[in-house]
């Protein structure tokens, strides 16, 4: 595949528009992540480009809004409004949007892996086969050192995260590893050490690069919506597959930068796709 692709905005003209159609005809370079919204990116994106998703969304949880004591804990996740959705109808419609963009820009055979919380597992699971996709198993992150259960909440220690694996038609690409690599359950410690940088949900690099490994050859596209700390990109060149993505917020696009300079200090060889960059605004005209 090139390392690079071109998208026509839709709505150059109106069809009844009279004037001369002008058309702006815009690059979009791999190993980018593009600062805007998802939705934005993701409509500029051409149909069947991608080989692989691999993301993680927000989540809409706010159950422990009262306990802003653990606002700023690495393991308490989006439930102080750090998802900033309104209701939950406004999450589930915004995560089908997102889901039939995935659908429309991924290439027939690719496979997608998508985070969530258990609360809403299963609506998603709906959404992505309403979408076209293929369900196929539900992966279970067991956290080793999550933040540990409070006595006066009287609920269990939130240990858990879920991974929902699909696919667009069946996977084009199986990397079957031995045999007790390929069950749907992965444990490994929250984010912590030298890989943990400043995200309030950074997953850690170990319970990705199995997965892109699997679904994925040296070379393809992974795509990643909510790139937030960078994980995905820097999976993604570890294992010499290309990455696109987009993240909206200034202080997530600041620390994939810095991941990025993390990682070319280490391997100063030229990624496959080329070395890696976050853009700020729409990528502009080619020449």
């Amino acid at each position: 595949m090139q390392d690079f692709f071109y998208f026509c905005p839709s709505d150059s003209a109106e069809p009844t528009d009279p004037r001369p159609i002008r058309i702006r005809i815009y690059r979009m370079d791999v190993n980018r992540v593009y600062k805007e919204d998802c939705l934005t990116g993701l409509g500029r994106i051409p149909d069947g480009t991608v080989d692989l998703v691999f993301t993680d969304p927000p989540y809409y949880q706010n159950r422990a809004g009262n306990l802003t004591g653990l606002k700023n804990h690495k393991d308490v996740i989006t439930e102080f409004k750090f998802d900033g959705f309104a209701s939950e109808e406004d999450y589930l419609g915004f995560m089908e949007k997102v889901i039939r963009e995935l659908y429309r820009v991924c290439k027939d055979g690719a496979a997608g892996y998508m985070w969530c919380g258990d609360d809403y597992v299963s609506f998603l699971n709906r959404i992505v086969e309403k979408a076209g996709f293929q369900f196929r198993k539900v992966i279970h992150w067991h956290k080793t050192n999550p933040f540990p259960a409070i006595s006066t909440r009287k609920m269990f220690a939130n240990s858990m995260e879920m991974c929902i694996h699909f696919s667009k038609g069946s996977p084009k690409t199986w990397n079957f590893k031995t045999v007790n690599e390929m069950h749907n359950f992965i444990e490994s410690p929250i984010c912590m050490g030298a890989e943990r940088m400043k995200h309030e949900t950074q997953k850690p690099l170990r319970v990705c690069i199995p997965y892109i490994e699997i679904s994925s050859d040296p070379g393809d596209l992974v795509l990643d919506p909510f790139m937030g700390s960078g994980t995905t990109a820097v999976a993604a060149m570890m294992l010499g597959r290309k990455f696109i993505g987009f993240e909206k917020e200034d202080r997530y696009c600041d620390i994939i930068r810095e991941r990025f300079g993390k990682y070319l200090e280490k391997h100063p060889e030229t990624p496959e796709g080329g070395l890696p960059e976050v853009i700020s605004g729409r990528s502009g005209p080619s020449k």
